[in-house]
């Protein structure tokens, strides 16, 4: 991942994700996974999950750093 500096530029303060948005938004997406994950292996959509275990991924590591 990009430090704010490299992406917004140098001496911008950005502001911080509230912490209940990060959980809020993990919260559905595991619930989310949990759905895709019930179906069979051979009939459930590999992509979609790959894609939220992502998204899981992302989040988690946006709520260590706002910590």
């Amino acid at each position: 991942m990009k430090s704010n500096e490299h992406l917004y530029g140098e001496g911008v303060e950005v502001p911080p994700i509230p912490k209940e948005v990060v959980e809020a938004r993990l919260t559905v997406l595991r619930e989310h996974l949990g759905k895709l994950l019930d179906h069979s292996y051979f009939i459930r959509d590999g992509q979609r999950c790959n894609d939220v275990m992502g998204a899981i991924s992302f989040w988690e590591k946006i709520n260590k750093k706002e910590t």
